[in-house]
């Protein structure tokens, strides 16, 4: 069985591959790339993986990364709606075209149903998915702790953490136990048409700055302000304004819920306990 991992060179495809060469031989395992000749690239060959080019806005890269495999994971790309939705139509008629019998799709927090900002692109690409009538696995990744170390940083050299969350939960996870769990979708049988909801602990971020305290030793302040003043912030602090609004709205989405996990299917995919937030942080802080 061949397994191709599109964003094989990025985090969480490489997360993915590190993780699939512990369940399968190297030679079963593709790294699909936008650069074979790429460090990330030599490296993978180096380990004796195949390194095909798989560039989503040209589909006759991905027929032909696609000859011969069985399944493929679909990483999801940029958060531009039009651009999103054609490279999706162009990955899924590529996995018809070539007979993939498996797609593996990295989505959103309840992207089905969510009104979360982030959530209507990965809605679409689902559908598409879908509607091709390929096999799916949906692994809906909800926010990675790794998202926070800007801040986090930040906050180390006295700035606050500012946010306009309110009382609103994310349900924080750690990247690698997301690659993890993908592996042993892609790697493992009885997934098919399947929406897994990938989740962590679910916290206020002052519980999440009080973790952050704890592992580091500081008091990093947390100020909470509505999203009017957040944007002025923001932009004062020389955010581009087509960021200020897309981090606003993220805000405002965590406020609403958006990012709290009710359930989830990670612990049951990794076959043990998910990391902690505060052990993730002790890793990447370290």
């Amino acid at each position: 069985m061949k397994i191709l991992v599109t964003g094989s060179a990025g985090k969480l495809g490489s997360n993915i591959v590190e993780n699939l060469v512990k369940k399968v031989p190297a030679s079963d395992i593709i790294a699909g790339v936008r650069d074979p000749q790429s460090e990330k690239a030599k490296a993978y060959e180096a380990q004796g993986i195949e390194v095909r080019l798989t560039d989503f806005e040209k589909k006759e890269t991905l027929v032909e990364a696609f000859k011969g495999v069985d399944r493929v994971f679909i990483v999801s790309t940029v958060p531009v709606m039009e651009t999103a939705i054609q490279q999706q139509k162009n990955t899924v008629e590529a996995a018809k075209e070539t007979g993939v019998s498996q797609l593996v799709y990295s989505s959103a927090p309840r992207a089905d149903v969510s009104d979360f900002v982030l959530a209507a692109p990965h809605r679409e690409r689902e559908n598409i998915i879908k509607e091709s009538g390929i096999p799916y696995v949906l692994v809906r990744n909800n926010w990675y702790v790794e998202n926070e170390l800007g801040t986090i940083q930040q906050c180390l050299n006295d700035a606050p953490w500012v946010t306009s969350a309110g009382e609103g939960k994310v349900a924080w996870v750690y990247r690698p136990d997301l690659g993890e769990a993908t592996a042993n979708v892609l790697a493992g049988d009885g997934h098919n048409n399947k929406a897994y909801e990938l989740a962590g602990e679910n916290l206020t971020q002052q519980q999440f700055v009080d973790a952050v305290n704890e592992v580091t030793g500081k008091e990093i302040p947390l100020l909470v302000v509505d999203s009017e003043a957040h944007a002025k912030m923001l932009k004062e602090a020389g955010v581009p304004e087509e960021f200020v609004s897309m981090l606003v709205m993220i805000q405002k989405g965590i406020r609403e819920g958006g990012l709290d996990a009710p359930h989830s299917d990670l612990e049951m995919l990794l076959g043990r306990k998910p990391t902690s937030v505060k052990e993730a942080l002790k890793i990447l802080l370290k």
